[in-house]
């Protein structure tokens, strides 16, 4: 199933590429344009459970985020899971972002 997926990632992120000399090209050696797509990411951290820890991850998952999208970015969801021990204490938590690049304006 990761190995579809990887396929299916590595190849929407090829460009196409006009080649010289084709039957028909008017346009010998061009770059065909690339839609401007926005893409949607999971981004997770863990963190202690405390408020202080929980801004310290989000901190770093906006600066994830814009390193990822190389824009900026829009968060579409957050959601903050607890893990407990087997007493019923919260060991950590996952803090869980997803969030939709913005189109770059050039």
């Amino acid at each position: 199933m990761r190995a579809v997926m990887f396929a299916v990632f590595f190849l929407a992120g090829c460009a196409a590429v006009t080649r010289d000399n084709e039957p028909g090209d008017d346009r010998p050696g061009q770059v065909e344009s690339t839609p401007k797509v926005s893409r949607t990411y999971s981004i997770t951290n863990l963190y202690d459970g405390d408020a202080e820890s929980k801004e310290r991850a989000a901190k770093w998952m906006d600066a994830e985020a814009r390193n990822m999208c190389a824009s900026d970015y829009v968060r579409l969801s957050e959601q903050s899971v607890p893990t407990m021990n087997q007493i019923g204490e919260v060991t950590f938590s996952r803090l869980t972002w997803e969030i939709r690049c913005m189109p770059r304006t050039e």
